[in-house]
């Protein structure tokens, strides 16, 4: 370095994460660990995923420092995401489980099957609760994932999710027909259709909570629960053992994603 003078200051990192899910893409700018200008977009409609993965960028504030990152079940999505941003974009696509670490240690029998989109929403709420904590993420299933307090992810359980249930009903059986979930007024269904709602609703909610208590009677502890996923709106008034509801977790932990992997090849 040149003697008097000062280090070029490269200003501050814009990171866009990008939760590429069964049903939808989910997009945002990630800054100290909360999102913003958030897009979700249908997985299987490449303009609309290209098109908000461009208007995300363009509010990022430093292009010269900019990093995509990914989570992704979806390996098309995640390969035709590649393709655009390293061949039009001239830059690296960063996925999670890949080039990118995962963002907190997985204690399970096979590490690499766990969905990394399940690690990410446990590291984001670890690290806002700092305590052990169950994550429900509903969405097209539900997954409940466990985290202790030194930040480990232990597994969790998975099962269908309020439309994948309802779907399942209708293709299943002669007579019931495919119903859109929603919270009904009632546990007692005055129509078919009430009545799936009902069993669908009210049947994940009591599913949620036995296998949450479960968990804190093999603990011996109540875990902090947090819930997010594009279903958890109609669940939320039913969840009343919840501590929040926190619907972009996994952006969040995508993020975290990121700064593991400036850590560990700068060591900062």
């Amino acid at each position: 370095m040149i003697r008097g003078k000062k280090p070029i200051d490269p200003g501050p990192l814009s990171i866009v994460v990008i939760d590429a899910g069964n049903t939808k893409v989910a997009l945002a700018r990630w800054v100290e660990g909360d999102v913003f200008d958030v897009r979700r977009v249908p997985r299987t409609d490449t303009e609309a995923i290209i098109a908000a993965l461009e208007e995300v960028r363009s509010h990022c504030e430093n292009a010269t420092r900019q990093a995509i990152v990914i989570a992704s079940v979806v390996p098309p999505v995640t390969e035709m995401l590649r393709a655009y941003i390293e061949d039009k974009l001239n830059l690296r696509l960063f996925i999670v489980g890949e080039n990118t670490p995962l963002p907190m240690e997985v204690s399970v029998r096979e590490p690499a099957a766990v969905g990394v989109d399940r690690v990410c929403s446990a590291a984001a709420a670890y690290s806002r609760t700092g305590h052990a904590c169950a994550v429900v993420d509903v969405g097209s299933a539900v997954t409940i994932d466990v985290v202790n307090d030194d930040g480990v992810f232990r597994g969790g359980a998975i099962f269908p999710g309020l439309k994948m249930q309802a779907q399942s009903l209708a293709d299943h059986t002669a007579g019931l027909p495919l119903v859109e979930p929603n919270a009904p007024a009632s546990a007692v269904g005055r129509d078919t259709a009430e009545a799936i709602r009902s069993g669908v609703c009210f049947g994940l909610v009591g599913a949620i909570r036995n296998i949450v208590e479960r968990v804190a009677t093999e603990d011996n502890a109540w875990p902090r629960v947090i819930v997010t996923g594009g279903g958890s709106d109609i669940l939320r008034d039913q969840l009343d053992f919840v501590d929040c509801l926190v619907p972009d977790l996994c952006l969040m932990g995508i993020g975290l994603s990121y700064l593991k992997r400036i850590e560990e090849s700068y060591g900062a």
